[in-house]
C-alpha cells in the first residue's frame, strides 16, 4: 500500500496525485486500435474534460498523443484554470453541447 501514497503528476495538467487517484486514458482509443502502450495516467478532472470535449474518432485522428492533447486549442482555457486548482478540488465536467 505504500506505493499508493507516492505522488505522481497528472500527464495533462501536471498536478500531483496519489497513484490510486489517477485514471488510465488511452491516448489512441481502444476502439480505434489503441493498446496498453498508448496509456497515460490522468486526474479525473482532466480525463473527464477530454471525453466531454472529444469523440473517440477525433481523439484518434487529431490527438493520439498526450503532447498533442496538451496543445489542443479547445483545452487551453481548461488547462490554464485547472493547473491553479488544488488536487483536492472535485468538480464534474459538463458535456459540451456538441462534441468535436
Amino acid at each position: 500500500m505504500a506505493a499508493d501514497r507516492t505522488s505522481l503528476p497528472c500527464s495533462l495538467c501536471g498536478r500531483p496525485f496519489e497513484h490510486s487517484q489517477l485514471t488510465k486514458h488511452h491516448c489512441l482509443p481502444r476502439a480505434e486500435g489503441g493498446t496498453q502502450e498508448d496509456v497515460e495516467l490522468l486526474c479525473p478532472q482532466c480525463h473527464g474534460m477530454i471525453h466531454a470535449t472529444y469523440t473517440n474518432e477525433t481523439l484518434a485522428a487529431l490527438y493520439p498523443t498526450i503532447d498533442q492533447l496538451r496543445k489542443a486549442p479547445e483545452l487551453r482555457a481548461f488547462l490554464r484554470w485547472v493547473r491553479k486548482q488544488p488536487p483536492t478540488r472535485r468538480k464534474r465536467n459538463l458535456p459540451r453541447r456538441r462534441k468535436l
